[in-house]
This record gives structure tokens, sequence and C-alpha cells, in this order.
């Protein structure tokens, strides 16, 4: 997934990157209030529930991504998939408001993350153009389509020493 983005120009902040000295809510809470796309990936596993959690971290970010364009994919086959990750799964075809596209492999995947990344910023681009008076009839989309402090989404982000992010184009942020 990652080389998906990548191809793309953009960063991808990925959860699994590595060890952190912070509680792992903490780390997935903070990386999705800046994220621009949520890209979700399942097959077999729901996750743990931490002490007191009526939901896994693999759902609560799920839930907490429901400002941000959607983009999830599922794996199969998954013969050992846990009820849990059925019920979510089922909960999110249930309710209507996403799609998700099923892959068996990782080039296949990354053939659908590409793709479907660069549909999105296209239709974000277009959405951005002098003279366009909004989103499609029917579609909602969020209000995330300039640059703006610390979340410009822009092709290529580099960390600054301030720890803001820059698009690369002047934008000021």
């Amino acid at each position: 997934m990652s080389r998906a983005v990548s191809a793309l120009r953009l960063t991808p902040v990925m959860f699994e990157a590595g060890a952190r000295p912070y509680p792992p809510a903490e780390v997935y809470r903070a990386y999705l209030a800046q994220a621009d796309v949520f890209i979700g990936l399942y097959w077999q596993r729901y996750g743990q529930l931490v002490p007191g959690a009526q939901v896994s971290g693999l759902e609560e970010e799920f839930d907490l991504s429901a400002g941000l364009p959607r983009l999830l994919y599922v794996k199969g086959p998954a013969p050992d998939r846990e009820p849990r990750l059925a019920q979510l799964l089922a909960k999110i075809q249930d309710e209507g408001g996403v799609s998700y596209q099923h892959f068996s492999d990782p080039a296949g995947l990354q053939q659908l993350v590409e793709n479907d990344l660069a549909v999105l910023l296209s239709e974000r681009f277009e959405l951005t153009r002098p003279g366009r008076a909004g989103p499609p009839a029917g579609r909602r989309w969020p209000g995330r389509f300039r640059c703006r402090p610390r979340r410009c989404w822009a092709a290529s982000r580099r960390p600054l020493r301030s720890r803001t992010w820059s698009c690369g184009r002047g934008c000021g942020w």
C-alpha cells in the first residue's frame, strides 16, 4: 500500500511504521487528525480490545475517519476471519456510506490503491477549478480542498523544522 501512495508522490502515514514511546491509541488518533484520506486494509484479524474499550483500535480508526474520504480494501480469501471483523465489514456494507474493494495479492492491492487515489485527487482538483459550483448533486465532499496548516495534501510533502508540512508549491503553508 505504501508503494502505491508513494508512486503518486504522496506521503503514506502508517500506524505500523514502528515502535513509538506513546500508547497506540494516541498515535493513531494523532495520525488521523492530520490525515487527508483514510485507507483501511482488512483481512482476518479484528485486533485486541484494550481494557475498558468496547471496540478494537482497528474499528475505532474507522469510526474516527468519518470526516475523511475513505478507501477500504478487503483481502480474500479469509478462511480464519475473526467474527468481530466480519461484523465490522457487515456494518460498513449495511450503512452504505462507503464501499470497499476486494483484493487477493499485494500487486492487486497496489493497482487498486493507485487507481483510486488518482481518481480521488482528480475529482478534488476538478472541484477546485475556478467557476465550479461545487460537488455534484448528492455527493458530500469534506472541506479539504486547499492547503492548510499542518495538513497540506498537495503532491510533494516535506517535513520542515517547525513540524509543519509544505506542499512545495509556494502556498504559504
